[in-house]
Formats: structure tokens, sequence, C-alpha cells
């Protein structure tokens, strides 16, 4: 097999197994203020999918909303104290195992006894399937033996991962309506919610839940209005921006009188940990060896994830193949349309029709950026009951521009049926059934527990390779696997781990600023323009930050760019649109406009044309700005950005380094202003 195949193989490698460990040594002070900024990975290509393969065997789900970046370690104390809790004493009531329920003075549920000596507050997201996991093994245990018996009060906060599970807003809204009808009717949807996850995760989700609510003898209007009012959306970002402040990156995440305990653990770990808070004593914190002599990580070869077979969207080949090649892949993804349109006829001639390859196809439409990429999936399925699904699938991705970002998408997929020679009737009423809904979430579900957060990702005999790579890399690691040896390519050669290590140099030459070089303090934004945290960002807290600091010559405000090219496909031409302005002097006026106009480009097909647009509108030479534009004059300066924040550990935007310190993700401005205060005052 030719070199490159086992380059690409090489680059593809997990960097769970590389064993880097940075920490940055700070005072006091500056710790505490860091630990406010801890929170979780953005979706980055290759570094996303190190980040959510350790989130699934830690039992937890990963943040990438509402701030990504890199965890601070956290630490610990012992306390005695158990924090104060007020309750709204005429909201109290009793379940059916007689434990008190009510609401906070906050308007938070809560269990058990108020008094309790330990207080557990659980950070929670409703469409996980981590939280439900402990919702529904762990959590009954610790009714009977902890809260009942008046040891533990449990407290609960809503904590939506809304990129990756795009109706838990909706699922906490829908809790806190029913708790309108009384604390034990959000109890009983609470519940409800996590045991039929898979029914509720779809685009009709406040349907099922006003079903839910009349099974649960609720009064149904007032919840349907209430759901329709969007009244609590404050209140449960309010909890988000609690736990983004406290620490929390992933849910389920827990604290037992204010000492963090992170995701689904087993019953004796909460046993355990309440035991040791009753004591007096700290709940033990991971933390990243620190040795005095640093000596090599061994090499560890990875364990192969197992996949299901028997649910998959599309298959070829014969299911008795020495491989099996499992693709999880998106409708409106452009590059799933250029692995299906320049790879796969390759993989089918060489690899499947010869028996070596087994491949098995599963949804996992990313709804956040591709709203009409679930439908396409269903009308895949719909095909395949009139034996063309992959008949379809090839239509689908051929036509994507044609169909992706229409309202009428149904209709568009209807035509395409009847060009297949289709009975539209059954098509049409199979698109309208549903009854795929739980079929697709269950693929995406799967999908995320493996690592996957971009697309296409596939696994070979259980083994990850992201993106649309290349024919030559699925056939060496295909060869490799009929060999037995393809856990060996995962392999990492041993590296000495670092020690302990101060602020980071983060170069600044070459980058567009603001203020004055010689500022005190020196901020360096990576940012992604389509990401939109980073337009959050842009749009409240950076006024804030240029008013009261870079206009007054304190601060020293540095952009770079780093484009999530997996989620984010207009990303780097955005970036090198910014900087076709700025050969005009105009970088940051195009830079705030595409901020301002995020959503009219963003995953537009045409989104250069719309850039053009607004160069007309800042007055530019259209001439020069389109001739930069098409020729991506800048397009590897912008990678070289990409390169520069992945060494610097940047794995989700937007990212900053403060003095070579740094804080992750759309934080309100009063963590820059503290931030900032402190380096001026040293």
């Amino acid at each position: 097999m030719a070199n490159s195949g086992r380059e690409i193989m090489k680059q593809n490698s997990y960097k769970l197994y590389s064993g880097v460990v940075r920490l940055a040594t700070v005072t006091t002070a500056m710790l505490l203020l860091l630990l406010l900024a801890a929170c979780g990975a953005a979706p980055t290509p290759t570094l996303l999918e190190t980040e959510m393969t350790a989130r699934a065997s830690s039992s937890n789900d990963a943040a990438d909303s509402p701030a990504g970046g890199t965890a601070v370690a956290t630490v610990n104390a012992p306390t005695d104290i158990v924090p104060a809790i007020s309750v709204q004493k005429e909201e109290v009531a009793y379940d059916e195992f007689g434990i008190e329920v009510g609401f906070t003075a906050e308007g938070r549920p809560y269990r058990g006894n108020p008094n309790a000596p330990v207080l557990l507050e659980e950070f929670s997201d409703y469409q996980c399937p981590f939280c439900a996991r402990f919702s529904q093994q762990t959590r009954p245990s610790l009714l009977r033996n902890q809260i009942a018996t008046g040891e533990v009060l449990l407290v609960l906060y809503d904590f939506p991962l809304t990129s990756i599970h795009p109706q838990a807003v909706a699922a906490a809204h829908a809790a806190r309506c029913a708790g309108e009808q009384g604390a034990a009717a959000y109890w009983a949807m609470h519940e409800r919610l996590f045991a039929t996850i898979n029914s509720w995760s779809n685009g009709r989700a406040n349907e099922v839940f006003a079903v839910f609510a009349k099974e649960l003898g609720l009064d149904e209007s007032s919840f349907r209005a209430c759901q329709e009012s969007g009244r609590y959306n404050d209140a449960i970002n309010a909890d988000i921006n609690l736990g983004t402040a406290r620490g929390v990156r992933s849910t389920p995440t827990f604290f037992l009188n204010n000492q963090i305990f992170v995701g689904a653990q087993p019953l004796e770990s909460f046993n355990n940990a309440i035991a040791l808070v009753r004591g007096g004593q700290p709940l033990p914190v991971e933390a990243p060896p620190q040795a005095a002599n640093p000596t090599p990580n061994p090499a560890i070869v990875p364990t192969p994830a197992t996949i299901r077979l028997n649910d998959g969207a599309l298959v070829l080949g014969n299911p008795a193949a020495p491989v099996t090649l499992v693709e999880f892949t998106d409708y409106q993804c452009p590059f799933c349309a250029r692995h299906t349109q320049q790879t796969m006829p390759q993989i089918i001639s060489q690899l499947i029709e010869t028996g070596r390859v087994y491949y098995v196809m599963k949804d996992f439409p990313l709804d956040q950026i591709h709203p009409q990429a679930r439908a396409a999936a269903v009308a895949a399925r719909c095909a395949g009951e009139q034996e063309a699904d992959w008949a379809m699938h090839d239509l689908l991705f051929a036509r994507q521009q044609n169909w992706s970002g229409q309202a009428n998408v149904n209709t568009i997929f209807a035509g395409y049926a009847a060009e297949l020679g289709l009975n539209e009737t059954a098509f049409s009423d199979c698109l309208r059934s549903g009854r795929y809904d739980a079929a697709i979430e269950q693929n995406v579900q799967e999908g995320l527990s493996l690592g996957v957060r971009g697309t296409p990702a596939f696994f070979i005999n259980g083994f990850p390779v992201s993106g649309a790579q290349p024919f030559e890399l699925f056939a060496y690691a295909v060869e490799l696997a009929e060999e037995g040896t393809l856990a060996q390519a995962y392999v990492r050669e041993p590296e000495p781990t670092p020690a302990p290590s101060g602020p980071l140099d983060v170069p600044v030459d070459g980058a567009y600023a603001m203020g004055d070089p010689n500022a005190p303090v020196v901020i360096v934004e990576f940012t992604d323009l389509q990401c939109p945290f980073c337009a959050r960002h842009h749009n409240q807290t950076l006024p804030q930050i240029v008013a009261n600091f870079v206009d007054k010559g304190l601060v020293y405000y540095v952009i770079r760019d780093f484009p999530l090219t997996s989620i984010h496909p207009q990303a780097v031409q955005a970036a090198e649109a910014a900087r076709c302005a700025g050969d005009q002097g105009a970088f940051f006026a195009m830079y705030d406009r595409l901020f301002a106009r995020q959503s009219s480009w963003s995953g537009r097909a045409n989104a250069a044309a719309l850039f053009v647009e607004y160069a007309i509108d800042l007055g530019l030479n259209t001439t020069e700005f389109m001739s930069c534009l098409e020729s991506q004059k800048y397009q590897t300066a912008v990678l070289a950005d990409l390169e520069l924040g992945s060494r610097m550990g940047v794995n989700g935007t937007p990212a900053f380094f403060i003095n070579g310190y740094s804080l992750s993700g759309a934080q309100p401005y009063s963590t820059f202003a503290e931030a900032i205060t402190y380096f001026l005052e040293q």
C-alpha cells in the first residue's frame, strides 16, 4: 500500500492517546478567576472527536454550548457547612413515595428535606442519554435510601447542550410548565421525559409533550399556552450561566455541598461521595499526574467501538465480509456529498463488490446547521420501502444544493420519488407518518455516544476515521483490518509528559488588532465567523471591552481565525472575505458586517455572492475584492491561524488568551473585566 495511505492514517489517530498535559501555574486569585471559565469542548475537526470520545468513556455529555474550550482543574475543599436553601412553602407537596417536593425561592425544583445535611445539586439535560441513565438507574436508589430518609436534598438545574441536543430546551420548558400545576406534576413530567427520549427527540417535540401532559392528568390547554409563551427560557438560560460560572462543562454534573462530582457515576460512587461529604472530607477530583522528572507515557492500543449493525439506514455488501465500515452521514453536509460522489464509487467497486467490506450507513443529521437534513434522511428511508433507498440517497446528494435551505423539501423529495418511478402516494404518506423519527434519533444518540460530532464519520471494524478522506485511506485501513493490525495504526509513539508551565506565548504578529500594541494587557481571540457564540461575544461583549479598555489604551485586542470547518463550511471563506476587505482598509467593517448578518449567509451555498454584496455596501472596489476572494489569496493564512490555535490548545470557539492565560467560551463581560483588572493591578 502506498505511503500516502499510511501517513493519512497517522494523521487521523486519536489525539486521546497523546497524553499531552498542560497546566498553567497561576496565583490563587487568577486560578479562582479561571475556574469560572471552565466549560466544554466546541466542535472542531479531530479535537472534538477526542473530547467526545473521552466524554463517552466517562459517562457524561460534553457541552459545546454555551461556550467552548479547555477545562481548568477543579479543587474540592472539604466542608461541613450545608448551603442554605430557601423554599416556597406554599408550593410544598409530597410525591408517590411520600417525599417532600417543591420549589426553591429561586424557582428551582427540589426533592427531599430542605434541612438535610447533604445538598445534592444536579445540572442536567433532558436529551442527554447519560442523564437519563442516572435518572432511571441511580436516582431511584438515592430516593429510597438517602432522600426519603432526610439525609440528602436534591435540587435540579437545567443545563441543555443546545448544539447537540436541539430539543433539550423545549423539554426543560415542558417540565417547568408542568410544574405550574404542582411540584409533583413537575417531577412526573421530569421522569416521563427521561423515560421516552426517543419519542420526542424530533421536530415535533412540543406535540409529544402535550400528549404527556394529558396522560399525566394536567390541564392541557394551560400547558400548551405555557409552552407557546416561552416564559421560562430566561430562567433556563440563568441556570446555564450559573452552571458555566461554577465550572459545569458536561451533563450530568453534580455538586455535593458545593463539591463537584461529574458524570453518571455508578450508585456505589454516589454512596461513597455522600459518606465523604457527611464526614467533612473532600471528594476526589481527577487531575493529571505531575512528576518531578517527566517520563514517557506508554503506548496504548485502543479498543474498537461496539456498533449496532441491525439499525442502519442503508447497507451494501456481504454481512459476512471480514471488514465492516459504518458511516454516520448528514444529507445536507457538503463533505458527505463529496465522499458520496468522489470516494464512494471506488469503495463500492474495489472493496464492497469484491466481498471485502460490508458497508452500513447511519443517519447523523446536524440539526442546528442543517435543518433539512433529518427530513432528507426520512426521504431515503421511505424510498427504501420501495427498494430505492440507495437511488434516493444518491439523488439527494447529487442535488443537495437544489433542496438545501428550501422550506418545501418534502414536495421536492416527492418529485424525486416520481423521477425514480416510486408510488408517490405511498412515499408522501411515509414522509408525513413520522415512523422513522425514533430510528433516526437512535442513530444520532449512538453516534454521540461513540464520539461523533461532525460528518461524515466512519468506523472501520470499530476504529474511527473522521472526515471526507481520500480512497487511499480507506483502502489502507481495510488492508490493516484484514491483517488484524488496524489497532496498531492508532498507537502514537511515546511522548514525554511536559512539566507544568506558565502562560503561553501566543504570537500576535501579522494579525488584525485594535488598540495600543504596548498596552499592559493583550487579549488574543480565536474566532469562527459562522459560530453563533462568537457572534454573541462580538455583538454583546466586545463593544464593552473596546469602550472600557481598548479605547483607553489598556488592552490590545488581537483577532485570529479558527474556522470549525466540519460544522461551519462557510467559515473559511468568510474569514478570507474579511481579510480581502482588509486589503482596502475595511477589515473590521467587514468583520462587523459578517457577524451582524451571520444568519443570512450561514449555510448558504452562495455565501460568496453575499460577501460581494457586503463589499458593495461598504464602498469597496468590487473587482479587487472579488479577485481576492476567488483567488483564495488568504486561505493559507486562515488555515495557519487554525493550526496555531490547535498548537495553543484551542478546541472550540470563541477562545481567548489574556496575557497568555486561556479563557474559553462566550463569557459575560464581567468575567473579562475581572480578568483584565486583575492583570492591570499586577
